[in-house]
């Protein structure tokens, strides 16, 4: 994995990067589809030469246009930066969106941006692919302004999971639905929260069954319930089981209760407060429910750590590339 350049502004391209190789997108998440689009660039520049190069926005355009309906973003930028880096991007151009910006004619992005400012030697997009102002731009005028210019416009075609074109949105679906296992295989690999452990009350009560507050930093969570999860911290990798939700046996009468996300590292023994941490999602064991005491609550978490156990004593046997970092492919 070798490094890769992340500009803001125009002015900042640096040099050697020669003939860009780009496609243009939001590429929240990552999914299946966007991984072999990005496979197709690196494979291509390096066939010719050329750089690897994905021009995105920040914030997603609907955040700005009309915030009540923008799409709850399945990554962090950074995230969503590292991973390209991970597949071999070497250049990536992140155009911060605003209002202003929106108001640039399809035909006036292309050849401002594209052409003249980012130079790119060849693009490539989907059939479906639109920008500009409105959305008024189309493939068809991507590829008549090419020509013109004398850069290259290719297509590239979707990728399907179970008869279905996998998108950002059915990967949000399944995430909010609570069926990581799928948005798994639409990403490739487990989806992933990042922040930082923050003191908050244990899930078990008390230390009996010791618990981590996870302060993340993405817009988007899976559904409440329990979870069998993989926990990052300082490059080593625990098992682990969370919680996703209110905890109504402990906030009972509360008129509010705030959502959290409280994890128990099995067989950890540490201090964890103040760390900074990833956390895999991998399947879903049941829904959060309020129960008569803490004593059968805290049975039922023994419960749910037991089955856990036996999740990942099955992945050992059935499929250890789950239990290993999560890789390029």
């Amino acid at each position: 994995m070798g490094n890769m350049n992340v500009i803001y502004r125009p002015e900042d391209l640096p040099h050697g990067c020669p003939r860009p190789v780009a496609t243009v997108g939001n590429f929240d998440g990552i999914h299946l589809g966007h991984q072999q689009l990005i496979k197709f660039l690196v494979g291509r520049a390096r066939e010719i030469g050329g750089t690897a190069t994905v021009i995105t926005f920040n914030p997603h355009p609907l955040a700005v246009l009309a915030p009540n309906n923008a799409p709850r973003q399945i990554q962090t930028l950074a995230q969503k930066l590292e991973r390209m880096r991970v597949l071999g991007i070497r250049l990536a151009i992140v155009i911060p969106f605003s209002l202003p910006f929106a108001q640039t004619k399809a035909r006036e992005f292309v050849t401002e941006y594209l052409w003249r400012r980012f130079q790119i030697y060849e693009i490539y997009a989907g059939p479906n692919f639109a920008f500009g102002h409105r959305r008024e731009g189309s493939f068809n005028l991507l590829k008549e302004v090419g020509e013109e210019r004398g850069f290259f416009v290719g297509k590239v075609h979707q990728v399907q999971f179970r008869g279905a074109r996998v998108s950002s949105t059915s990967v949000r679906q399944a995430l909010v639905s609570g069926q990581v296992g799928l948005a798994r295989r639409l990403l490739a690999r487990p989806f992933t929260l990042t922040g930082e452990i923050v003191h908050g009350s244990a899930l078990g009560g008390g230390n009996r069954i010791p618990t981590a507050n996870l302060r993340h930093e993405n817009e988007l969570v899976p559904r409440i319930g329990v979870y069998v999860t993989m926990l990052s911290v300082e490059g080593r990798r625990y098992r682990s089981v969370s919680n996703i939700g209110i905890r109504p046996t402990v906030t009972a009468g509360e008129s509010d209760p705030v959502v959290t996300i409280e994890t128990h590292a099995l067989d950890f023994d540490g201090n964890l407060y103040g760390a900074r941490v990833s956390l895999e999602f991998l399947v879903r064991l049941r829904e959060e429910k309020r129960f008569p005491n803490m004593n059968s609550l805290v049975a039922q978490i023994t419960r749910d750590i037991a089955r856990a156990r036996r999740y990942f004593d099955w992945l050992e046997r059935c499929a250890p590339a789950l239990l290993s970092p999560p890789s390029a492919s």
